[in-house]
């Protein structure tokens, strides 16, 4: 009979040395952590599964390529109607910009980068499911499933980051929208976000690190941002107590960031806001694990957990032993091939080593602050009731809005707007009044569809009203909606007179 040291050791062999971690071709992947599964899908049209625990192929599927009718002649990455290449070759350039996500049991989706496209693994077919845009210009943005439904937010594009939150609405239109904040966004995202990590907790969207682009300048995130998708608010938690912005390699896994950086390796415990701090083992070389450079998509790196033991009685030693960080690295000695190389990741840093510091780099205690916050309180009571008796006075004196330069004020606030937004109020400030039908056939003018421009016009004015009614407190829309006297199916719109 086998001890229980011993049975440690044996599995811990076949972790570290699985019995084939060589990956041949171009693939893209996604793991399951509670399964301890990886999923790799590659440009043969397979989708294989193999046992974390030990390396092993459990399951390989022969996924069918759709036919050319079935892609509906909308363009792909680069790729427009008529005859689809799929061969390997091809695949191997469109992978560059797929991101596979299992969504539920035996449902898996391929997510192009830039949003837009979904195709699904289902039935063992290649599919797609979307009827949308190939690509909508949200590049390194993040995907998050919370409730069965699927959200992206954030991204790159058009050489600027947004700060939007699209919903794919499955089983419906089958189209990517936006979703309405209920309130501010923080001042970190004003110019949009990109190239960030993100963790989900239970409805609570945690984001660390990212770049802002805007008029040629970047900005780094030193905060953290929370969005929550119950009541669709952000917050911005306050400054982390760590330095990001040399874009370490950041992995997210249940309530914690791992990072790792150059000489040290950090452990940020969200809930219990604290970081954990290591030093590395012996000589390991953090280069091995890979890096994630902002704006590429270089790392392939994730984390598992391992509960093996558990099944033979066996106690975790420490809350690192059953912990395995992979990585995926190209093989010196063959072409084209990729090794999954696994660590154990109380092999990888110093247990001894550990010192905690506080999450924040200002540390707030609720006792503090609770006085303030009482007298903030009381003035901003104050501060309403004075707002209630005197909104007209206010309304009659002060200039609601002001557009110039292709840039928009809501009482002096800058409002975030796209190229489209900007057509739409340059037509507005030309006519006392114009019809909706002219408004999308300019948006299709410039590219859109006809059913995408309408529900891109419908958005962009329900958008701007919300904002306008939030920051200047009136009572009436920014941009007004009613029905032509002639035709009662035709809309009549116009802009608030300053």
């Amino acid at each position: 009979m086998l001890t229980r040291i011993t049975l440690l050791i044996l599995l811990n062999v076949f972790l570290v040395f699985p019995f084939n971690n060589e990956i041949i071709g171009d693939f893209t992947y996604d793991y399951d952590i509670s399964k301890n599964e990886l999923y790799i899908f590659n440009n043969l049209f397979e989708l294989n599964t193999y046992d974390l625990r030990n390396g092993i192929l459990i399951n390989s599927r022969r996924i069918l390529k759709p036919e050319t009718s079935e892609m509906n002649n909308r363009t792909w990455s680069g790729l427009y109607s008529g005859e689809i290449d799929l061969s390997p070759e091809v695949m191997s350039g469109l992978l560059r910009n797929l991101i596979l996500r299992k969504i539920d049991d035996e449902k898996f989706y391929l997510f192009h980068d830039g949003g837009g496209l979904i195709l699904s693994l289902e039935n063992n077919k290649l599919q797609r499911v979307d009827n949308s845009f190939p690509f909508m210009n949200k590049f390194f943005g993040g995907f998050v499933k919370y409730d069965k439904k699927i959200y992206h937010f954030g991204g790159y594009g058009l050489f600027r980051t947004n700060n939007t939150l699209l919903v794919f609405d499955e089983g419906n239109s089958n189209q990517w929208d936006e979703i309405s904040f209920k309130n501010k966004e923080p001042q970190e995202l004003q110019y949009g976000i990109a190239s960030f990590n993100h963790l989900l907790i239970d409805s609570n969207y945690y984001i660390i690190g990212g770049n802002s682009s805007f008029n040629n300048e970047r900005f780094y995130n030193n905060s953290i941002l929370k969005f929550n998708f119950e009541n669709y608010n952000w917050n911005s938690l306050g400054e982390i107590n760590l330095d990001l912005s040399d874009n370490p390699l950041i992995i997210p896994a249940e309530t914690c960031f791992y990072v790792f950086k150059k000489d040290f390796f950090y452990q940020v415990q969200i809930l219990k806001e604290k970081i954990l701090k290591f030093n590395y083992s012996g000589d390991f070389n953090v280069e091995s694990l890979g890096s994630s450079p902002a704006y590429r998509r270089a790392s392939k790196t994730f984390l598992s957990i391992d509960n093996t033991g558990e099944e033979f009685g066996i106690i975790s030693m420490n809350d690192y032993d059953n912990k395995y960080i992979h990585a995926f690295r190209n093989h010196n000695g063959k072409l084209n091939t990729s090794i999954l190389n696994s660590y154990r990741l109380d092999d990888i840093i110093d247990l001894d080593s550990l010192e905690v510091t506080p999450l924040f780099s200002v540390e707030q205690s609720r006792n503090q602050f609770f006085l303030p916050m009482l007298i903030i309180l009381l003035i901003i009571i104050i501060n309403l009731l004075y707002k209630g008796l005197k909104s007209d006075k206010i309304l009659n004196n002060t200039k609601l809005y002001n557009f110039e330069n292709d840039e928009l004020f809501f009482l002096g606030t800058k409002i975030n707007i796209d190229n489209n937004s900007i057509e739409i109020i340059k037509m507005l400030l030309e006519n006392d009044q114009i019809t909706s039908n002219d408004i999308v056939a300019k948006l299709v003018d410039n590219g859109l569809s006809y059913d995408y421009a309408s529900k891109v016009k419908n958005k962009i004015i329900e958008s701007l009203n919300e904002k306008f009614e939030f920051i200047t407190n009136s009572n009436e829309p920014f941009i007004s909606i009613s029905k032509s006297s002639q035709d009662k199916r035709i809309q009549i719109l116009s802009l608030l007179k300053k």
